[in-house]
């Protein structure tokens, strides 16, 4: 076994200068042999600095080791600063800066042995010598002795500053441990208050789900009411919508009757022509036709409520060619059977006339194209209206997607009376 150890050192000359590239050698006395042995050797770098590390066995460690700094034959430093690391045991010597001694200059080193002495060794320039002349008597046990009394005190010393040092670490280990437990406390209560708080998200998201839910089962019962009153309303119109169907019957007979194609008696055969002016007149808006035929039945809802009687739900289908303009033509019976099925629109409106408005304020009419028939229904219930739904091709108004509105009558901003029907065209489904 072996205690690791590193160690440090500055040089200066004489004068104070930076020495650079000295060779340093690191000696440790041996108590079992009693004689100095080198231990780490470097050389000082541009800044005058040495390091060195090394190792030293523990049997030669009986008490507290005594290190000295050599260059060349000559001790410079026999005092140097120790530190041990608690953990790992390895040892940390600092000589500090050391200067180079002049030659008048004498330094005896705080531990010297015998042999030392008997040997011709300089000690920082000044060699001692077996000469007669000056010959110390050293009494190398008390040397030692005094060595080891030292080296241990300073030790012992160390170790207490270690043990104090170690002692107020674990005082700030056991703040440190208070503070993050009150932390821990801080976090734990911030994580209550946002289960807390996301409780009472979840409360406030299932109450608010609640009156989503009650909201739609009031629009289906008064969708329902709808119903049930345009049912009657059917009923009661019934008549009323049989003579109609008879007069358009008629209608049609007499403009088949003005289109007939005009007989050429010389040659026996039939030539069909269309008036261009009658083609004028049979292409027309669709927005317009469902305006014009809304404003006539609003009319004949007027002139009849005097006599006691009302109109009912009135369906028309009409069936033309769908121009990209947002128009329909209405060909004549000739035409209209010279042309292929599959170009021809199917274009349906259901009326419901309206009840003739009181003399108060009604709402403004909303802008509800490009929304669902659902949205719509919703939308109008709100301020007091009722939807008149209607189907038809989408080229009508290519911008919309199958299921939205394409038109609304009346117009957005139009005031009319509480509980009056808005005309809504939507989209064919199948997208024709």
């Amino acid at each position: 076994m072996s205690t690791a150890f590193s160690w440090t050192a500055r040089l200066t000359d004489a004068d104070g200068n930076v020495a650079v590239g000295a060779a340093l050698d690191v000696q440790l006395f041996d108590l079992k042999t009693g004689a100095w042995a080198s231990a780490s050797s470097a050389k000082t770098d541009a800044t005058g600095t040495a390091k060195g590390a090394g190792a030293i066995a523990d049997d030669t460690l009986p008490f507290a080791p005594a290190f000295r700094l050599v260059e060349g034959a000559g001790v410079i430093s026999a005092a140097p600063e120790f530190t041990r690391n608690a953990r790992t045991g390895a040892l940390t010597i600092d000589f500090g800066q050391v200067r180079r001694l002049a030659p008048a200059e004498t330094a005896i080193a705080r531990t010297l042995s015998a042999r030392t002495l008997r040997t011709a060794t300089p000690i920082g320039g000044v060699v001692a010598t077996d000469a007669p002349v000056a010959t110390p008597s050293v009494d190398v046990a008390a040397v030692r002795a005094q060595a080891v009394d030292d080296t241990t005190r300073t030790f012992t010393a160390r170790l207490a500053k270690s043990d104090q040092d170690l002692a107020a670490r674990d005082t700030q280990i056991s703040a440190q441990t208070k503070q993050l437990a009150e932390r821990d406390a801080q976090i734990a209560a911030v994580r209550a208050e946002k289960a807390d708080a996301a409780k009472a998200a979840d409360d406030t998201t299932k109450a608010l789900n609640a009156r989503l839910v009650q909201r739609d089962q009031d629009l289906a019962s008064r969708d329902a009411q709808l119903v049930e009153s345009s049912r009657t309303a059917a009923e009661q119109a019934k008549e009323i919508s049989g003579l109609r169907a008879t007069l358009a019957a008629k209608d049609l007979e007499i403009d088949e009757i003005k289109t007939r194609p005009p007989t050429d008696t010389t040659t026996g055969t039939t030539t069909a022509t269309i008036n261009p002016a009658l083609a004028t007149l049979r292409t027309v808006a669709v927005t317009d036709l469902a305006t014009d035929m809304a404003t006539q039945l609003d009319t004949a809802q007027k002139t009849l409520k005097p006599t006691g009687f009302s109109l009912g739900t009135i369906q028309i289908s009409a069936k033309g060619v769908l121009r990209d303009t947002g128009s329909m033509e209405f060909p004549d019976t000739e035409t209209l059977k010279a042309l292929p099925q599959d170009s021809l629109s199917d274009l349906k409106f259901q009326f419901i006339p309206e009840k003739v408005p009181t003399g108060d304020d009604g709402p403004r009419v909303p802008d509800v194209l490009q929304l669902t028939e659902s949205a719509v229904r919703r939308v109008l219930t709100s301020v007091g209206l009722v939807l008149e739904a209607s189907t038809g091709p989408r080229g009508l108004n290519p911008a919309v997607a199958p299921g939205q509105a394409m038109v609304q009558s009346p117009g957005a901003g139009t005031i009319i009376a509480r509980g009056a029907r808005v005309m809504v065209i939507f989209a064919d489904q199948q997208g024709t």
